[in-house]
């Protein structure tokens, strides 16, 4: 080819792409949705959907619930193997040996919640005396008491306290304010409220101190079932985006939002919540959310409150799990089916994991709160708790002291108090995941 033949043959090239693209331009200006950005766009868009359409649907070995046999203890129970594939792989050995610094339980998700003593606070209401409880300014009353108060005769601080209270009894009588009546002393509902949002929010910053992640449960949630509703949801949603990256999808599961969304904002639709939670056994869809979350052996749950002990000498903390009961709690019927009201027992519980967790936690708290070492028997107590038997996480409710001993009140309404006791849950927690400590 001649020199001119190429140049001829380059200057038509050129002239072609500047018409190419003249045209392109014209085409743009006039039509953007079918040659412009929003069009390019729409075929990502497309290709996306095409991907999620080919996700694989995951396979769960469900059974009907007329399949299920009784258990040792002459009750319908699922079977303990799981109905769900295990996609997250919690890998534990990491934290083994670790030392208890900045960091040591990254990757751990907490979950913080509490039984309200009132719905709102009225801490701001004119008229309310609190001399007790009265955290709003650093505690002087609490911190004024000399170390004998806490250490010699129990209750002597407070008795310093009762000639305040009855000065403002009759005020706070005319306020029309409810106030829970202790034994030679009078408290107000807000500053037992605030003892324990003091304590939720300090255990909060002591885990977030070790890496860990926490979720405090809004103070709305105030049932067990709303507060079940809210971590199934939230681990589902994990759940689901873990299976994405693995190409799977679970229009099985995702069935199951649904009702948890509506018992968290219904309450009083006790249809929804009788389909899902029963009050006897596990409903089949129940079960599915129990076999998930018992995958997130890196997730705990701890629930806080006040003992609601009747007897005054009777002080201290005490921590609850749920144990081997769970299997005697399901239908003892001589037949079931998919219409029984009362439904198969779950027995898939991480029961040795919430027995050991128990035993470190209250140690931890007798050891550094010697003041709220439980003084009768029991301190760590096997029993069926509604919170427990509805959340398949390694979980406590821990109770921070007797609402009706004068002593147990006086030490918590201290922030330093506080501040330990939240120390002592984080400790244990730390010691749970990276000890051996029994």
């Amino acid at each position: 080819m001649s020199q001119k033949t190429a140049l001829k043959t380059v200057g038509i090239l050129v002239l072609i792409s500047v018409l190419v693209l003249t045209i392109n331009a014209i085409l743009v200006k006039k039509y953007p949705d079918k040659f412009g950005v929003n069009k390019n766009l729409q075929q990502v868009a497309d290709t996306d959907s095409k991907n999620k359409i080919k996700a694989d649907e995951l396979p769960i070995n469900e059974m009907d619930m007329a399949n299920t046999t009784k258990n040792n203890r002459n009750v319908w129970s699922w079977p303990y193997d799981s109905a769900v594939p295990v996609y997250h792989h919690a890998n534990l050995d990491i934290y083994s040996g670790k030392t208890k610094e900045e960091g040591t339980l990254n990757g751990i998700t907490v979950y913080l919640a509490m039984d309200p003593i009132v719905e709102n606070s009225v801490a701001d209401s004119p008229g309310v005396s609190d001399p007790i409880s009265n955290n709003s300014s650093g505690n002087e009353q609490t911190d004024a008491l000399s170390d004998d108060d806490f250490t010699g005769s129990q209750g002597a601080g407070i008795e310093n306290l009762i000639g305040e209270s009855a000065k403002s009894a009759q005020a706070t009588e005319d306020s029309g304010i409810s106030i829970e009546t202790i034994p030679n002393a009078l408290i107000a509902k807000n500053g037992l409220q605030t003892n324990l949002d003091n304590i939720l929010q300090y255990t909060k910053e002591s885990f977030i101190s070790l890496g860990a992640e926490v979720i405090i449960l809004d103070k709305k949630y105030q049932t067990d079932m709303q507060k079940a509703a809210f971590i199934g949801q939230d681990i589902l949603q994990d759940f689901f985006a873990e299976l994405a990256e693995q190409n799977f999808k679970s229009e099985r599961l995702e069935g199951l939002i649904e009702p948890l969304k509506t018992i968290q904002n219904s309450p009083e639709n006790q249809q929804v919540i009788n389909d899902f939670f029963p009050n006897i056994g596990v409903s089949k869809d129940q079960r599915l959310l129990l076999d998930v979350e018992r995958q997130y052996t890196d997730r705990i749950f701890i629930n806080i409150r006040y003992g609601e002990s009747e007897l005054e000498e009777i002080s201290g903390s005490r921590v609850f799990y749920l144990g081997n009961e769970t299997a005697a709690i399901g239908a003892k019927s001589e037949t079931i089916d998919a219409k029984s009201t009362e439904k198969p027992a779950y027995i898939g519980y991480l029961i040795e994991d919430r027995r050991r967790f128990a035993g470190l936690s209250e140690k931890n708290i007798s050891q550094l709160i010697p003041g709220l070492a439980y003084n009768s028997e029991e301190a760590v107590v096997e029993q069926i708790i509604p919170s427990l038997r509805l959340i398949n996480l390694t979980s406590l409710e821990i109770e921070i002291g007797q609402k009706k001993n004068k002593f147990d009140l006086q030490i918590l309404n201290s922030v330093e108090q506080q501040k330990i006791f939240a120390e002592a849950i984080a400790n244990a927690c730390y010691e749970f995941y990276c000890t051996d400590l029994p």
